[in-house]
C-alpha cells in the first residue's frame, strides 16, 4: 500500500515522504493512504553500532546494585531478589551495576552463591560459595578483566524459559528505543544454543547481527548459516579494559601511576586481522585506551590495502584515541566507534583518573570530523541503557553527572544523528538503510521533541521497520 506521510520535518528539509512495500518511494500520486504527521520529527530508524543484546536481556534476570553501598545492602538485594524470583537456595544471584565492589571476603558468610558485578562489565568478585560452585580459587578476590570474563563463562545459563522471556522484553526495549538492527558485540560459545533456541522460537522481530571471536567464527558461520534475522557479522578482538577501573592501556600513566595492561601483543592482533581479511570478515576492535589503539593502528599498518578493505575495520569506544591516532585511522580506513555516555556517567571519575587534559578528550567525536574518520555513537548496553539519542545528547551536551563540561570535543546534534543512522549503516555495509530516500528500506522513526533544539529531552514515540509500524512507546502496534 503507498502510504504518504506529511506534514513532518526530517533532516533534508523535506516535510513529506512516501513508502511502499517496505521501502521509501518517490512522493508521486496516486497515494492509497495518508497519515498527517502534525510537524513530529522522523529520523532512519538507528542500526546498534555496538551493544551486547544477549547480555541486556539476562541482566533482567539479575537483582540491581544501583546505590548500594555495603555488602549488607547487597545480600539483602539477594535475598529480596531471590525471594521474588522463587530461586532455590543453591541458585547463584549476580549483582549487576556496582560502582563500587565491596570487599572479597566480606559476602563469604552468605549461603547463597552470589556474583557482585562492576557496572563496566569489567570486573567482578564472587563470594565463597560461588566460587565452590564455579570452582574457582578459593584466594580468588576481585577479579578483572580476561580472568573476570573467564569465570562469568562457567555460571550456568539460566533456563530456557526465563530466558526466552527476558529476551522478549530486551527486544521490546531495543525497539522502542528506535533500533532496526541488534548487535550481539561478543557472541561467545555459550551463547550459541541460546540463539538456537530463540531462533526455534521465532523469537527475532529485530535482526541481530553477532560477532564472535576468531575462534568460533568458523562454528558460529556454521550454525548459523540459515539463521532467519541473525548473522555473523563479523569478528570481536579485546585489546584492554575500561578506563574507569583503570585497565584501559594508556601510553603515559593514569594520576597517580599504571598504564593498564594490553590483552593482545602486536603479533596476535596482526594474526587476526588476516585471520579476518582472509575471510572477508569485518573486525571489530575494543581499543579504549590510546596504548591499546596504537596497538591494533600499527598491526593494521602492517596490512596491504586490499587487506583492510575486506575487514573494514572499527575501532571500538576509541575512547583515549589521540589526534595523530585520529588521522592515521583515516588513512587505513579504519572506523571509530565512540561511547560518549561515559562523559556522563564516569566523566566525574575520569577526571579523577586523568586528570583534566586526557578527561575533557574522553569519545573524541570533534576530532573525528576534522579528520574526515566516519564515526558512530553507541551505548556499550547493558552498561547503559540501549537508548541512541541518549548518546547522541552526551556527544553534543559534554555535561558530567557533576555538571563539569568537556565542551572541546562537543558535536552538533545534526552530526551526532547523522552518525546514529547513515553511518552506522555504513559501519555495517548496508547501503539500502540509514536515510530516508526513495529506494532504500523504510525503517524510520516518529519522534517526541526537537533533536535539533533540545537532543536531550527528545525521545521516539514511534518506530517503523519495513514501512510497518512495530510498536508506538514501549506498545507493540496493532498489526
Amino acid at each position: 500500500m503507498k502510504t504518504l506521510y506529511l506534514n513532518c520535518r526530517l533532516l533534508s528539509g523535506e516535510t513529506s515522504f512516501c513508502t511502499e512495500g517496505g521501502r521509501f518511494v518517490p512522493v508521486l500520486p496516486p497515494f492509497a493512504a495518508r497519515r498527517d504527521l502534525n510537524g513530529a520529527w522522523v529520523l532512519p530508524a538507528f542500526p546498534d553500532a555496538h551493544s551486547h543484546l544477549l547480555a541486556y536481556a539476562l541482566s533482567f534476570l539479575q537483582a540491581d546494585g544501583t546505590g548500594l553501598q555495603t555488602p549488607q545492602q547487597m545480600a539483602d538485594a539477594a535475598r529480596a531478589f531471590a525471594a521474588a524470583h522463587g530461586l532455590g537456595a543453591d541458585a547463584l544471584v549476580t549483582i549487576k551495576n556496582a560502582e563500587r565492589l565491596p570487599p572479597p571476603a566480606s559476602l563469604d558468610g552468605e549461603a547463597r552463591p552470589l556474583h557482585v558485578q562492576a557496572r563496566s562489565g569489567h570486573a567482578g568478585l564472587f563470594n565463597a560459595a560461588a566460587k565452590r560452585l564455579l570452582r574457582l580459587p578459593e584466594d580468588a578476590g576481585i577479579l578483572e578483566e580476561g580472568a573476570y570474563l573467564a569465570a562469568v563463562q562457567q555460571i550456568p545459563m539460566p533456563a530456557d524459559g526465563a530466558v526466552f522471556r527476558a529476551f522478549l522484553r530486551a527486544q521490546a526495549d531495543y525497539l522502542a528505543h528506535g533500533f532496526s538492527l541488534a548487535q550481539e558485540g561478543i557472541l561467545q560459545p555459550a551463547m550459541f544454543p541460546v540463539y538456537e533456541m530463540l531462533l526455534s522460537k521465532k523469537a527475532l522481530a529485530l535482526p541481530v547481527a553477532a560477532y564472535p571471536a576468531p575462534d568460533g567464527y568458523d562454528e558460529a558461520r556454521r550454525r548459523f548459516a540459515d539463521a532467519e534475522n541473525f548473522t555473523v557479522g563479523g569478528m570481536k578482538i579485546f585489546l584492554d579494559g575500561s578506563p574507569q577501573q583503570r585497565t584501559a592501556y594508556l601510553s603515559s600513566p593514569y594520576e597517580g601511576g599504571g598504564r593498564g595492561m594490553p590483552t593482545m601483543t602486536e603479533a596476535e592482533v596482526t594474526d587476526a586481522c588476516r585471520f579476518a581479511a582472509a575471510r572477508g570478515a569485518q573486525l571489530l576492535a575494543h581499543c579504549n585506551g590510546d596504548g591499546a589503539a596504537d596497538i591494533f593502528l600499527s598491526a593494521l599498518a602492517r596490512l596491504t590495502e586490499r587487506e583492510r578493505s575486506r575487514i573494514r575495520p572499527v575501532i571500538v569506544h576509541a575512547q583515549l584515541i589521540r589526534r595523530d591516532q585520529t588521522e592515521l585511522a583515516a588513512r587505513l580506513g579504519a572506523m571509530l566507534s565512540f561511547f560518549p555516555a561515559h562523559v556522563l556517567h564516569w566523566g566525574d571519575v575520569h577526571l579523577r583518573n586523568l586528570g583534566r587534559e586526557r578527561a575533557a578528550r574522553i569519545s573524541p567525536a570533534r576530532d573525528a570530523l576534522g579528520c574526515r574518520v566516519p564515526f558512530t555513537l553507541h551505548q556499550d548496553t547493558p552498561v547503559c541503557p540501549p537508548d541512541p539519542l541518549e548518546a547522541a545528547a552526551c556527544a553534543v551536551l559534554r555535561r558530567t553527572a557533576s555538571g563539569a563540561v568537556f565542551a572541546e570535543q562537543a558535536i552538533g546534534a545534526r552530526d551526532a544523528l547523522r552518525a546514529l543512522t547513515e553511518t552506522a549503516a555504513l559501519q555495517y555495509g548496508l547501503h539500502d538503510r540509514g536515510r530516508i530516500a526513495p529506494g532504500r528500506r523504510a525503517d524510520f522513526l516518529v519522534l517526541e521533541g526537537d533533536p535539533l533544539r533540545d537532543i536531550a529531552a527528545t525521545h521516539v514515540r514511534e518506530t517503523y521497520l519495513r514501512g510497518r509500524c512495530v510498536c508506538r512507546g514501549h506498545a507493540p502496534c496493532e498489526r
